[in-house]
């Protein structure tokens, strides 16, 4: 499996050039995203050209699960295509199983702005026990469910003990959700950290997190309908999100960031998983 290995804001994935069936999708992903035996990764994304203003998307967590909403992914999945020639130009589409999403990539800048149109729901409000104590955080429904704390400082050391026990709390639902916890500086501008379901850990960045917190953070009346987030990768997102959706029910959203190719490599066939998937474009 021929692949490139990309980081958005220090969300990392492997990307390949294929179009495979959930199955054979998710049977790699365990493999190739494995972190001892494999090349590591938060995720493997699927990509292939559907047009020459348009590319096919999938996200496989390190788990095998499949999933429609990643922003990190889906901006490193931009940045491959037009670095794979899957593409003539820019702006072009991104089509994932979610949503439709404008790329703009700027090579140079290691920089890609995605213009989203999806539905997204801000469920409701919920009592947790937070890193500091009893805390609210709010359910949003972008694709994947993501459940948003703001708090007034952003925590020090590890939050997987913590967020694993917020990610199963029943309140959330029976597959449970992403945990961002969200510390704003301004009303303009914060700090994020995420942990991520399937990863089972906490990640860098997390796009579709980041965006979700915006959505919270405005229901809660605090920050303004553009953010910049500061990620643990060390990187700002930006994000613009509207308060009314538009008139065919999806919102118009926006997240940009940085998106940086690392390497190229090749997966050896014959590791287990790998041997009854099919090239790009055969199915």
């Amino acid at each position: 499996m021929d692949f490139g290995k990309y980081t958005g804001a220090g969300n990392d994935f492997v990307i390949t050039d294929a179009r495979w069936p959930d199955a054979e999708g998710s049977e790699v992903a365990r493999h190739v995203c494995a972190r001892a035996t494999g090349v590591a990764a938060d995720g493997l994304v699927l990509v292939w050209r559907m047009a020459a203003d348009r590319v096919g998307v999938r996200f496989f967590n390190p788990d095998g699960s499949a999933f429609g909403t990643c922003g990190n992914g889906s901006r490193c999945a931009a940045r491959f295509a037009v670095d794979r020639g899957l593409v003539s130009e820019s702006p072009f589409l991104i089509e994932t199983s979610d949503s439709e999403i404008l790329a703009h990539v700027d090579i140079p800048a290691d920089w890609v702005d995605l213009e989203y149109r999806m539905p997204v729901e801000v469920v409701r409000s919920i009592p947790v026990e937070g890193p500091f104590g009893p805390a609210t955080g709010w359910l949003v429904s972008i694709g994947v469910p993501h459940f948003v704390v703001p708090l007034d400082s952003r925590p020090e050391g590890s939050i997987d003990e913590v967020c694993r026990k917020i990610r199963h709390d029943p309140a959330l639902g029976p597959e449970g959700a992403n945990v961002n916890l969200v510390a704003l500086e301004s009303r303009n501008r914060g700090a994020i950290r995420t942990f991520e379901r399937g990863v089972e850990g906490e990640t860098l960045a997390c796009g579709s997190g980041a965006m979700a917190s915006v959505f919270a953070l405005r229901a809660a009346g605090m920050c303004e309908p553009g953010i910049d987030l500061r990620v643990m990768g060390g990187c700002d997102l930006r994000i613009r999100v509207p308060d009314e959706p538009h008139e065919d029910g999806d919102y118009r959203l926006n997240l940009a960031g940085p998106a940086r190719h690392l390497f190229d490599g090749n997966f050896p066939e014959d590791q287990p998983g790998l041997g009854q998937v099919e090239p790009a474009g055969a199915g």
